[in-house]
């Protein structure tokens, strides 16, 4: 296990470290070191609007885990709901496929004594509505230009699409087939844990598909304002388009927060609407300093609170 672990350390490390340089090439070949002075002239009052659009998308994603919360029967204070999603946005991040989500589930189980697969359950209709929403604005690139590299990302997001639907429809299939499988190995004692993924009603998964359009939104809009604070007007439909690709190909990757990659699709994208490459790379390194950056620093500080709070629990 130790053994296993260490592989598993090893693996993140070299990939953050790819990520790393890769960013650190793409800013070096774009030319902004040259031409930093360009910062000097950026709107101050947009930029401004651009961090309060990005600490309302984190606002809406606290209520929409604080609204989960409640139809799983574990109603939870948005003190405690920001605390478990903002500290998400740190152990997510540093993580391959961003599976230090599943601290959230943890915490509620530690915490609230919640089944740990109902707070599975919550994460799955939190993932694959972000995947689906960013799926379908990245297929809007149908009206606009449809190049190889796009084609694959959007193959590429569609089979986890389908795979993830077949999942939630298929739940108590795989997940029955798992815990057969599980029960017998020696050593592994399992009881009372109940290996399913528990469904909503509609009404409730609509609701909670709407949350998640609201805050995919205000990410499309901040990347649109730090575009216009840097004197380029881009078509909306044009800027969401590329935001949806870029993130989808930085979760494709695997690396801890697409970092490299994510930047670099971004910047190439914004490049085909005429952008230089210097101010693409400007637009995208401002844009991801006050979204994920910020919300990773934000986690880092938060993460402490929520680990104290763990402390305190009975084991």
């Amino acid at each position: 296990m130790e053994i296993s672990q260490r592989t598993k350390r090893i693996f993140q490390f070299i990939l953050l470290l790819f990520g790393l340089l890769l960013l650190v090439y793409i800013i070096g070949t774009s030319g902004i070191i040259e031409n930093y002075r360009m910062f000097f002239a950026v709107s101050i009052p947009l930029l401004v609007l651009a961090f309060i659009l990005s600490n309302l998308n984190i606002l809406t994603k606290i209520y929409r885990w604080s609204y989960l919360s409640r139809h799983y029967d574990c109603p939870i204070s948005l003190r405690d709901a920001s605390i478990v999603t903002v500290s998400s946005f740190y152990f997510a991040n540093i993580t391959p496929g961003k599976i230090g989500d599943l601290f959230k589930a943890y915490f509620m189980q530690k915490r609230y004594l919640m089944n740990f697969f109902d707070g599975v359950s919550m994460l799955f209709y939190e993932r694959f509505f972000e995947l689906l929403i960013l799926f379908l604005t990245a297929a809007a690139i149908v009206f606009i230009d449809l190049r190889g590299i796009t084609f694959i990302v959007l193959e590429l997001s569609a089979l986890i699409l389908i795979l993830l639907s077949l999942f939630y429809f298929k739940s108590e299939f795989f997940l029955g087939f798992i815990e057969r499988i599980v029960v017998r190995l020696p050593r592994v004692k399992i009881p009372e844990v109940s290996f399913r993924i528990r469904k909503i009603p509609f009404s409730n998964i609509s609701s909670v598909f709407a949350i998640t359009l609201i805050s995919l939104i205000f990410e499309f809009a901040r990347l649109w304002v730090v575009a216009l604070a840097f004197g380029y007007t881009l078509n909306p439909l044009q800027v969401s388009i590329f935001f949806s690709l870029a993130i989808i190909a930085g979760l494709i990757s695997q690396i801890p927060l697409g970092i490299g990659i994510t930047e670099g699709s971004l910047s190439l994208l914004l490049q085909q609407t005429g952008i230089a490459p210097v101010s693409a790379m400007s637009i995208v390194l401002t844009d991801r300093i006050l979204s994920m950056y910020y919300a990773l620093v934000l986690g880092f500080v938060f993460s402490k609170f929520s680990l104290d709070q763990l402390s305190e629990v009975p084991p």
